[in-house]
């Protein structure tokens, strides 16, 4: 008696935990020369290869994907907060136009009205801090190649007041 109790028990907790959504997503990591690449969708609009870059501290998109998703119209002048001053790792400076991007989703992972720069110079897209910080925890596996996020970030913004004024991005 008890063991049948006990395997309808074991089975019901099956059943039960497979019907659960998933806590977290599990993103398989590409490499371009060494660097861990992920696709992400921007503005539910295009998808594109993303240097991991966990040390940046925004991301970066390079003109050409912004003016992309100009043409395509997610991303109005109402997503343009201005000009300012960055630094790259060599501790060179250029101008960067500080835009919103009103969804990354990485993954089951999305992260809306995003902090990003437009690099006039750079030839792929790098997904940085302002993503990565949304997230309670951010998890590489270097044996299997996966990025581990989850499914859905705390509802808080790290936008500048200026662009953090607009309604979210549906």
């Amino acid at each position: 008696m008890w063991q049948k109790l006990r395997t309808l028990a074991a089975s019901y907790l099956l059943i039960l935990a497979a019907t659960l959504p998933s806590l977290a997503t599990e993103i398989p990591l590409g490499t371009t020369g060494g660097i861990f690449t992920a696709p992400v969708q921007v503005n539910r609009s295009v998808t594109l290869d993303f240097l991991v870059d966990s040390g940046a501290a925004m991301v970066v998109i390079p003109a050409n994907v912004f003016n992309n998703l100009v043409r395509n119209g997610t991303i109005t002048q109402a997503d343009i907060g201005g000009i300012g001053i960055a630094e790259l790792a060599d501790r060179s400076l250029y101008e960067a136009v500080q835009i919103r991007l009103r969804e990354l989703r990485v993954g089951n992972a999305v992260a809306r009205d995003v902090t990003a720069a437009v690099a006039p110079g750079l030839s792929q897209p790098l997904l940085g801090q302002t993503f990565f910080n949304r997230f309670s925890y951010v998890t590489f596996d270097n044996q299997r190649h996966v990025l581990i996020l989850p499914d859905t970030p705390p509802q808080y913004s790290t936008m500048l007041p200026m662009i953090s004024t607009y309604p979210p991005y549906r």
